[in-house]
């Protein structure tokens, strides 16, 4: 990675492939900081509307970014470089960068992305860490947020595999600072596990509500498959659970974090306008998410041919009806 493909990292008004066509035409950072937003709209072929751009600023980050990287031990993958994770590449709006500690070759691993609230029961963490720990030993990486909740037990079930390069937290700042502040211990121990921290963000970016929702993406980007385990209406979680949704993953629900009544839902449409725009576990299971009990069910689920359980577009089905 150059300091270029650092400040090219920071640009949040640009798209991957604006990024990828600015670093083809540029030759060094300097070029970059004395670019006008009128410069970057004719080399990217549209017109940029961001109201914040100062190149001098960018490349002042960039450079400090690269002395908190040499100092921490930070790397760095670019996009279509060696070494970047396959799935990952293939998502729409794929990371120009990912900057992580630890061992990279935990991003490419088998995976699966595990996911839920913060507000966790007994039972739904205990089903977290059951079903982490169970598809490490099968040989899987568990991908989740460092959250507070059931992203922390899906850590800790890998953790206590004692497989190599059990689990990866994406966190949603600069890798050189743990988010939420209280599981640096649970960063230090998945780091000493040979996992990775990683972040699409340069270090020494700090944490902004919107940076934990482009967070989930990568996390559902990570993997062929998410399991939701505890997510009631309006968890962030289901945020990824749209993710995975939209780049064809397969999405499925953990009993534990369902109600016993909520177990199985019908195949049907929504009653009302206002039931399709609830973000909540039903609309999802209504539309043939799988819900599972264990890890044994998840490989049974992902052994069904391709696609057969991504959720259903009923509006779709009905074109062909």
């Amino acid at each position: 990675m150059t300091i270029l493909d650092i400040a090219l990292s920071s640009i949040t008004f640009l798209t991957l492939r604006e990024k990828l066509f600015l670093k083809k035409n540029l030759d060094s950072l300097d070029k970059l900081a004395v670019l006008s937003i009128k410069g970057i709209s004719e080399i990217v072929g549209r017109s940029v509307r961001a109201t914040i751009w100062n190149g001098s600023e960018c490349a002042r980050s960039a450079e400090k970014a690269e002395k908190i990287m040499k100092a921490r031990e930070i790397s760095a993958l670019v996009y279509s470089e060696n070494g970047y994770p396959a799935l990952l590449s293939e998502i729409k709006d794929a990371p120009y960068a990912l900057f992580y500690r630890g061992n990279a070759d935990a991003l490419s691993n088998r995976s699966v992305s595990v996911v839920g609230t913060r507000r966790v029961s007994e039972k739904s963490a205990a089903a977290a860490m059951d079903f982490a720990k169970d598809a490490a030993l099968d040989g899987n990486t568990v991908i989740s947020g460092l959250a507070y909740g059931i992203d922390s037990f899906a850590h800790r079930g890998a953790l206590a595999s004692e497989r190599h390069g059990s689990t990866v937290a994406v966190l949603p700042c600069g890798i050189d600072t743990i988010v939420p502040s209280g599981h640096r211990r649970l960063a230090g121990n998945i780091l000493l596990s040979d996992g990775c921290l990683v972040s699409e963000y340069i270090p020494g970016t700090p944490a902004e509500p919107w940076r934990f929702v482009q967070r989930n993406r990568i996390i559902a980007g990570l993997s062929p498959a998410t399991v939701v385990v505890h997510a009631p209406a309006g968890s962030g979680a289901l945020i990824t659970a749209d993710f995975a949704l939209d780049y064809n993953r397969e999405l499925m629900f953990h009993s534990a974090g369902l109600g016993e009544s909520r177990k199985k839902i019908p195949f049907r449409t929504m009653d009302s306008d206002a039931e399709k725009n609830v973000n909540a576990p039903e609309k999802y299971l209504s539309d043939g998410a799988p819900v599972i009990g264990s890890y044994a069910d998840y490989v049974a689920v992902r052994k069904d041919a391709p696609g057969m359980h991504i959720c259903r577009n009923i509006k779709q089905l009905e074109l062909f009806s």
